[in-house]
């Protein structure tokens, strides 16, 4: 029984040794449908990436990322297709309006934007610089 028991102890202190913490990657979608229930807008924002991925069931030739309490856009471009990819860094991360531009409707969705991996990438360096 002592054999079975530091067994299982020994194991339990090599894997958790071994152990590595899981810090599964945070990836944020978002759906905005039109008004006839077609969905028109996707945006994927994946915390591991420094860009944005937009899609939209219709072809769209603008798009604007706007302050959500002023509704002033902070960025603005011009696109053509039904996709596109939108650089964090331009924008930071927060809480934002995104406006969307087609030829037949302009559609509006609220949205976090997460930090991007070189500022994620910074700050846990200056976490690891304030522990040493």
């Amino acid at each position: 029984m002592k054999k079975v028991v530091l067994t299982l102890v020994f194991s339990f202190v090599v894997i958790s040794m071994f152990a590595q913490e899981n810090k599964a990657p945070k990836v944020l979608k978002y759906v905005t449908q039109a008004p006839d229930g077609s969905v028109s807008m996707t945006i994927y924002d994946d915390s591991r990436d420094d860009e944005m991925k937009l899609e939209s069931a219709s072809a769209f030739y603008k798009y604007q990322i706007l302050d959500s309490e002023t509704s002033e856009p902070i960025f603005t471009a011009s696109n053509s297709g039904k996709e596109c990819k939108i650089n964090k860094e331009k924008i930071g991360a927060g809480t934002y309006n995104i406006r969307l531009y087609t030829r037949s409707f302009v559609i509006t969705s609220k949205i976090k934007v997460s930090a991007s991996r070189k500022l994620i990438h910074a700050l846990n360096q200056d976490a690891v610089a304030i522990n040493d």
